[in-house]
C-alpha cells in the first residue's frame, strides 16, 4: 500500500525544457547551440546539481567555453532561474496528495543555489514533508546512495512509495532499490494517471 509519494522537480513539477530555455534567451541560433551544448549539456552541470562546483565557479568556466562575456552568461543563469515555472497540475495533485493523509517528498537534481531561489518562491519546505537536493548532499540521481539517503532520512519504506520522475534512468535505480516508480510525461495525463495508481480519483 502507497503511503509516500515523492517527487522530482524538474519537468515534474517545474517546467524543464532546455531547447525553450536557450530559444528565449537568444534569438541566434548559433548562441542556443553553444549554451546547449557547452553549459546545460556539459559536465559542469552536473558538477553544479552534485554539489562539487558553485555557481561563481560555473559562470566563469561557461563563459570561457563559450566566448561570452561573464555578464551575459550570469544574464543566462538568471533566465535559465526564472524559466523554471511551478507546473498547475502536479502543484495541485501534491497539495491533494498531502490532503489525504500521503506524506509527500522530493528527490530533485538541482544546484543548492537554484533550489533555494525556488524556494524562496514557493516555500517548498514548508509544502512537503521532507526531501533532499543533490547540491546539498554531494550525490545526484541515478546513483543508489541518494535513493538510500532519501530512506534513512525521512525512515520511508520504499515498498510504501510512489516514486515521480521525468528520467528512465531515475527511475531504473528507484525500481532497483524497491519504490514503485511512474514516469512524468504530460502534466495533465501523467497527474491522472498517478491519481488512479494511488485510488483518488
Amino acid at each position: 500500500m502507497i503511503k509516500n509519494v515523492i517527487f522530482d522537480f524538474g519537468a515534474v513539477l517545474f517546467e524543464w525544457n532546455p531547447a525553450k530555455i536557450v530559444s528565449t534567451f537568444t534569438d541566434s541560433k548559433d548562441e542556443q547551440a553553444l549554451l546547449l551544448e557547452h553549459v546545460l549539456n556539459h559536465p559542469d552541470w552536473l558538477s553544479l546539481d552534485r554539489g562539487t562546483m558553485l555557481m561563481a565557479e560555473a559562470i566563469p568556466r561557461c563563459a570561457a567555453r563559450v566566448n561570452l562575456p561573464e555578464s551575459r552568461m550570469e544574464d543566462f543563469f538568471e533566465h535559465i532561474q526564472s524559466s523554471l515555472h511551478l507546473i498547475d497540475e502536479t502543484y495541485d495533485l501534491v497539495n491533494q496528495v498531502l490532503s489525504l493523509n500521503f506524506s509527500a517528498y522530493f528527490l530533485t537534481n538541482m544546484s543548492s543555489a537554484f533550489f533555494e531561489k525556488l524556494n524562496e518562491r514557493h516555500g517548498l519546505y514548508q509544502l512537503f514533508d521532507g526531501g533532499l537536493v543533490s547540491g546539498k548532499e554531494l550525490t545526484i540521481k541515478p546513483e543508489a546512495e541518494i535513493f538510500e539517503l532519501l530512506c534513512q532520512r525521512f525512515d520511508i519504506d520504499p515498498s510504501e512509495s510512489l516514486f515521480i520522475d521525468d528520467q528512465p534512468k531515475n527511475l531504473d535505480a528507484a525500481k532497483a532499490f524497491g519504490f514503485e516508480v511512474f514516469q512524468f510525461k504530460s502534466p495533465p495525463e501523467s497527474c491522472t494517471s498517478i491519481r488512479n495508481l494511488l485510488n483518488i480519483n
